[in-house]
């Protein structure tokens, strides 16, 4: 297994660019919610790898280990809590984590452990836009039965590696490569249960078979789906996004018209941070967190 740090940590933000150290690389990047002022000029001319939207190939190596890096992926590793993950430059900028969610684990399997002493199986978990499987993984350490579905097989290709990288090719995930909306419709009419779903939709995307996602106009009906398939046993929902278009508050007054949830559910609405080495808060979206009482 190859060395890695074992943690993610945001250096820096400010004038639309984040300042990370990703397993053993520091990573220059956009970032549109990061309007303050950069606090400590110094840190980013340590840079290893940038990404700038004015150069050809989008991604600049600025050391000998960034060239050797990018040049052969498969050698760059972040290590978050056991679960080892496979990093890599993308076209649009990304890297294949985010850590912002990484937050929600606990809670996760806070939900999902209770009632496990009366339970004879293990929970069962639907990950909607799951991309690289970091939650997967996290999830099936604690020995939770996941179906990993993403629209994209790349992606999903690039979770599978996740998993064989953390050594957990024997867990209890469903590897799909479909779009969310189909998929959850598929999964109504077979009959299907889940104990907690996740949710990670972006703003705009593009299904399996060319389907067009707009997260304004397709989210609340897969919300309504997706109530459907929770079990008897329903420990968790976890609804997160980075979109702008979305107001949690009338989203939940939807999924109560429809479905009582103020009474049998308990909605925790956060913001999603990250917080740099001075303490500062960066936006990086929401997170609705609705727990379902035994």
């Amino acid at each position: 297994m190859p060395q890695s740090e074992p943690n993610y940590r945001l250096l820096d933000f400010g004038m639309g660019r984040k300042l990370e150290k990703i397993g053993d690389l520091i990573v220059d990047r956009p970032c549109p919610s990061a309007n303050a002022a950069k606090k400590d000029l110094s840190l980013w001319p340590k840079t290893d790898l940038s990404y700038s939207l004015q150069s050809k190939d989008k991604w600049l190596s600025h050391t000998p280990n960034a060239i050797s890096t990018t040049a052969r992926f498969g050698t760059w590793f972040c290590d978050r809590h056991g679960v080892l993950l496979l990093l890599k430059p993308t076209p649009a900028g990304q890297v294949g984590i985010f850590p912002e969610h990484w937050e929600h684990w606990p809670w996760l399997l806070k939900q999902l452990s209770q009632n496990s002493e009366s339970a004879t199986l293990p929970p069962k978990v639907l990950s909607l836009f799951a991309y690289t499987g970091a939650t997967t993984l996290a999830l099936a350490l604690a020995d939770v039965a996941v179906t990993h579905v993403d629209a994209s097989k790349p992606t999903v290709a690039w979770a599978r590696e996740n998993c064989a990288s953390s050594r957990l090719e024997d867990a209890s995930i469903r590897w799909i490569v479909d779009d969310a909306v189909s998929f959850v419709k598929r999964e109504l009419k077979r009959g299907s249960r889940y104990d907690a779903i996740i949710l990670d939709p972006p703003t705009y995307g593009h299904g399996s078979k060319g389907t067009r996602w707009e997260i304004h106009q397709h989210l609340l009906p897969l919300l309504h789906d997706c109530w459907q398939l929770l079990s008897e046993n329903r420990r968790a929902v976890l609804l997160c996004g980075h979109s702008s278009h979305i107001a949690i508050r009338d989203v939940n007054k939807a999924l109560g018209q429809r479905h009582g949830i103020n009474s049998v559910a308990e909605c925790e609405i956060t913001q999603a941070n990250l917080v740099d080495a001075f303490g500062r808060k960066l936006d990086c979206g929401f997170a609705a967190r609705y727990s379902f009482p035994g």
